[in-house]
């Protein structure tokens, strides 16, 4: 019996556990064969062990449909339970006081707070707990400035189920993550572009009421949901609009466009 600790690719078909395949397979061989006083101690520290090997992950996403399919896609791999959903970070946070959790995976198309504020908010309330950040594919500044916000993987909603059970295994090893597609959109914007993104030049707040203003939301919109006042995200908006050298809405949705933070259906909307 091969019982060496694997890694998650060399796992056929279905990605398996990084621990629990190993931990299960000492602990029955270490039952089956041994029977001294030192052996019965390590029964026991295997035992321990296999207690402690289930992966426990949190699904954060407003859409009940994906959560069911990754709850589903969870269940299905041995070693890794979904002990709890939320449709917000909010309503997660009040979960996590009463759930550990090991792993979390948010989907950061969500209404509210922006992901970058969200990832925050969990890394600081509980660092004990990884982030894992979905996104579509339309990025641009904000890969860096979620890894910076404390998540430790960020792929699209449309991995294949195997590259989403493995970066749950990568993740709870300790690494860092970033999903092919994602780099490789990252890579091609890098070489078309000779600077860094101008979104680059706002601050976390800036970059916020940017990426609602290209949402299309309004300025009375913006000040309910960060509880500002009007005339402090006024302020913002001018200030981004001096930092990226703009005079309107529609050129900062082109611009986002261009850097890949946003996608041309925010001009059909804008139009």
């Amino acid at each position: 019996m091969d019982t060496r600790l694997r890694e998650p690719h060399e796992y056929s078909g279905s990605v398996g556990p990084v621990t629990g395949d190993y931990v299960l397979a000492r602990v029955s061989m270490v039952k089956n064969t041994l029977s001294t006083p030192e052996q019965s101690r390590e029964v026991k520290t295997m035992q321990m062990l296999e207690s402690q090997s289930s992966i426990r992950v949190m699904l954060i996403d407003d859409y009940q449909l994906l959560r069911s399919g990754l709850e589903r896609l969870i269940e299905e791999e041995a070693g890794m339970h979904v002990v709890a959903q939320a449709d917000c970070v909010e309503e997660a946070l009040l979960q996590l006081e009463t759930t550990p959790v090991d792993i979390i995976v948010i989907h950061l198309k969500q209404t509210g707070l922006s992901g970058i504020e969200m990832t925050q908010r969990l890394v600081i309330n509980h660092p004990e707990a990884r982030v894992i950040v979905m996104i579509p594919l339309g990025l641009g500044v904000l890969p860096s400035r979620m890894m910076r916000a404390g998540a430790c993987a960020y792929i699209t909603p449309c991995v294949p189920p195997e590259e989403m059970l493995w970066t749950i295994h990568l993740v709870q090893s300790g690494q860092r993550y970033i999903s092919p597609r994602i780099a490789a959109k990252l890579e091609k914007v890098s070489l078309t572009e000779n600077r860094t993104s101008p979104f680059d030049l706002l601050s976390e707040r800036e970059l916020q009421v940017a990426l609602m203003l290209i949402d299309s939301q309004k300025v009375t919109l913006i000040s309910e949901k960060l509880r500002l006042s009007r005339k402090t995200v006024y302020s913002y908006r001018y200030r981004i609009f001096d930092k990226l050298a703009l005079s309107s809405d529609v050129e900062l949705t082109i611009l986002a466009v261009k850097h890949g933070l946003s996608d041309a259906s925010s001009l059909v909307e804008l139009s």
